[in-house]
């Protein structure tokens, strides 16, 4: 089952758009997932929110479904897609700060 906080009808599209198998959907989820507690683990403790979930829940939809669209690229085996699509990303949120 896919996280709580990543968009379904976002993670659907992604899912049928690379024909991602339920063992690469399963994978791309659980990197997700893992990014957000190391990001949380990372904080200094007087930023940091009492729990992973409670930090996951102040992430924008639309991180979760970049992040897990890159998963999955990568799951898919087009690593070099996902780069690109952090990057893009990076560039959009460097112009665009304020972007949810």
């Amino acid at each position: 089952m896919l996280d709580k906080h990543i968009p379904l009808d976002h993670a659907a599209e992604i899912i049928d758009c690379l024909g991602l198998t339920e063992a690469q959907t399963e994978r791309a989820n659980k990197a997700v997932q893992d990014i957000v507690r190391t990001a949380w683990s990372r904080l200094p403790a007087s930023q940091r929110p009492h729990s992973p979930e409670e930090y996951a829940d102040h992430i924008p939809a639309f991180d979760w479904a970049l992040l897990f669209e890159a998963r999955a690229l990568s799951q898919a085996g087009r690593g070099a897609e996902a780069c690109v699509l952090i990057a893009a990303a990076r560039q959009f949120r460097a112009v665009h700060p304020d972007c949810n």
